[in-house]
């Protein structure tokens, strides 16, 4: 029985995992180990369900059409949900996908989409969104995904989502200078850090941040960056300084 368990492909499924018992495979999971991974009777393969760690399975073929996964022992405890919170306005279909997938491989616990003044696309279509933070989790060896919540518009945040949490904004009017040291001083905090929409905060948004007593505003350097490209800067500088690596 192979050790190499990284080399193993890797499936999310929404239901508990109990050694030796045999979870059956909805019909995109069928798919996708009998036609993309071609994977036959007795092979092996990783699964994982956000609560039970991760395990070693394998592979049952009852029918053509009924597949069983027999959980053989766990590899891997469940580790503790992160922290970090990253709250964004939603973006045009494609670019959205790509940043909710790096916002999961990043290590973000929540995603709280927020409707502001310039934000484009209104609608936020849940389902997919947890499709993408699945998939970045499955090819990242990840087993948290992030809890992803209902949209909210910017004045909810502002007043009764962001009052408990650090924020941490983007902000494209601020000096460009190095913000390691103010986030540094953040350290043991509950971070939220947010980022504007394609057409950035309008000046009443910017200003409400601002005069937030638990808000700091960094600049991301003298580039403008796309929001997606931006998210990661954001996330990648919060997680160097003051997060879990």
């Amino acid at each position: 029985m192979t050790r190499e368990y990284h080399k193993l492909s890797r499936l999310y499924l929404d239901a508990p995992i109990i050694k030796n018992s045999g979870l059956q495979l909805n019909n995109d999971q069928w798919h996708y180990v009998c036609n993309v991974m071609r994977l036959n009777e007795g092979d092996q393969i990783m699964i994982f369900n956000g609560k039970d760690g991760e395990w070693l399975s394998e592979i049952k073929y009852e029918t053509k059409k009924r597949i069983l996964l027999n959980p053989i022992k766990q590899t891997k405890p469940q580790p503790d949900k992160p922290q970090l919170v990253y709250a964004f306005a939603p973006l045009k279909k494609g670019r959205v996908d790509y940043m909710i997938q790096k916002a999961t491989e990043l290590g973000v616990g929540i995603l709280q989409p927020i409707i502001t003044d310039h934000t484009i696309g209104h609608k936020v279509k849940l389902e997919k969104y947890v499709a993408n933070a699945i998939e970045a989790a499955e090819q990242c060896t990840m087993l948290n995904i992030p809890t992803i919540k209902q949209a909210i518009k910017f004045d909810t945040f502002i007043h009764d989502f962001a009052t408990n949490y650090q924020i941490i904004f983007c902000d494209e009017a601020a000096k460009s200078q190095s913000p390691l040291n103010d986030i540094g001083k953040l350290k043991s905090q509950k971070i939220c850090v947010l980022i504007g929409p394609e057409g950035g905060f309008s000046s009443n948004e910017r200003a409400a941040l601002l005069q937030m007593n638990n808000s700091l505003s960094i600049s991301l350097g003298p580039r403008i960056m796309r929001a997606d490209t931006a998210a990661i800067a954001a996330l990648t500088l919060v997680q160097a300084t003051i997060g879990d690596w």
